[in-house]
C-alpha cells in the first residue's frame, strides 16, 4: 500500500492501539491480516509534527528535502542522502520543520512481513525445510542510526516509485520490492557487524555501546554533509559520542579505517561527483554547498583526490 497523504494522527493511534484487529487500512483500505500493514507514505509536506507514533520495523527518508526524527529522546535529522531506521514496537516523531518542506518516502514494513523475511533471510536453507512457517519467534532489533544512500539502495527506491506510478499498484511487485530492501539493509548490518568487532578487544556489550556512541558522531557528520554550509569540529563529534577526544579518535580509525576528518573528506568528494555529475550547479554553488570556504579550494581538493578538475570531470561524466 502506497499513500500520499499522512493518516489522521488520531485515527492511526487508535488503529494501532487495538493492532488493526478490523483490518480496515486508511481510506477503507482492507488488509490482509491484523497488526501494523506494510505501508509507504510518499508525500509532499511543508510541515508536519506526528508525535509518539509506536510503529513497525521503519525507513524514514526524503526523496527532497529534510525531516527529523526521535527515538529514545534523541533526534536524529534525515537530508537526502541517508535513511533513519526506527525497530518494531519504537515509539517515534516525526517532524518537518516550518517553512522547510520535504517529499517524504517513509516505509513501513509490516510487522508480520518483516519478521517473516527477516527470519526467511537469516535462516539456512535447510532449517527453513525442516521448520516450514514454524520457527518465526526471532525479534530482531537494528540500531537506531542515519545509514547512507548508495546507487544500489536508491535504484530500489527508484523502481518503487516509478513502476507503480506508471503501472498501477501491484501487491506482488510490491512485497518484492520491500523484501529487496530488507535484504539490502540486512547486508548494512553485517557490515555494522564487523565494525563492532574491530572495536578494541573488550567485552562485546562494550564494543556495541561504543559503537552506538561512535553512531551518534557518525549521524552527526551525514547530517552536516547533507545541509548546506555544514561545518563540524572535531570537539563537537566526540562531545556528541560521548568520549574524550583521544578515545573518540582512535576507537573512530578502528571502526573505519579513517579519521574523522579523512572521512569527512571522502564524502564531500563523492557528494561533489554526484552533484558534478547529476546537475548543472556552478562549481563554485557545488563548493558552498560542500562547505569548502572559497571555488579554488575545493577545486585544488577535487583536482588533488580525482585527478581531473571539476570541471573536466563534469565534462567527462555527461
Amino acid at each position: 500500500m502506497i499513500l500520499h497523504e499522512f493518516p489522521d494522527i488520531q485515527w492511526l493511534k487508535g488503529q494501532i492501539a487495538r493492532r488493526w484487529d478490523n483490518r480496515v487500512g486508511w481510506g477503507n483500505h482492507c488488509l490482509d491480516a491484523d497488526g501494523f500493514p506494510s505501508v509507504i507514505i510518499h508525500t509532499v509536506s511543508r510541515e508536519c509534527f506526528r508525535p509518539d507514533i509506536k510503529g513497525p520495523f521503519s525507513f524514514f527518508l526524503n526523496l527532497r528535502g529534510s525531516s527529523s526524527c526521535t527515538v529514545d529522546g534523541r533526534t536524529t535529522r534525515i537530508g537526502e542522502d541517508s535513511y533513519f531506521i526506527s525497530n518494531d514496537a519504537q515509539t517515534y516523531t516525526l517532524q518537518i520543520e516550518e517553512g522547510g518542506g520535504a517529499e517524504t518516502f517513509n516505509i513501513h514494513f509490516g510487522e508480520h512481513f518483516a519478521d517473516s523475511v527477516l527470519h526467511a533471510l537469516v535462516t539456512p536453507a535447510d532449517r527453513i525445510l525442516d521448520q516450514g512457517t514454524e520457527g518465526r519467534g526471532i525479534a530482531f532489533s537494528f540500531f537506531n542510526q542515519l545509514h547512507a544512500r548508495d546507487g544500489v539502495f536508491d535504484a530500489l527506491i527508484h523502481q518503487i516509485v516509478h513502476r507503480h506510478a506508471e503501472d498501477g499498484f501491484d501487491k506482488m511487485l510490491f512485497e518484492e520490492q520491500l523484501t529487496a530492501l530488507l535484504t539490502y539493509h540486512l547486508q548494512q548490518h553485517r557490515y555494522i557487524a564487523d565494525l563492532v568487532r574491530k572495536l578494541p578487544p573488550v567485552r562485546m556489550s562494550t564494543r556495541i555501546q561504543l559503537y552506538k556512541q561512535l553512531s551518534r558522531a557518525m549521524d552527526l557528520i551525514c547530517s552536516s554533509l547533507s545541509s548546506e554550509g555544514g561545518e563540524l569540529s572535531l570537539d563537537a563529534l566526540a562531545t556528541e559520542a560521548c568520549l574524550s577526544k583521544y578515545h573518540f579518535l582512535r576507537l573512530f580509525r578502528s571502526a573505519y579505517g579513517y579519521s574523522p576528518h579523512e572521512y569527512i573528506q571522502q564524502q564531500r568528494m563523492e557528494k561533489a561527483r554526484t552533484l558534478l555529475a547529476r546537475s548543472d550547479k556552478p562549481v563554485s554553488d557545488v563548493a558552498d554547498l560542500l562547505g569548502f570556504a572559497d571555488s579554488q579550494s575545493f577545486t585544488r581538493l577535487f583536482t588533488q583526490r580525482m585527478g581531473v578538475s571539476p570541471s573536466r570531470y563534469r565534462a567527462f561524466s555527461k
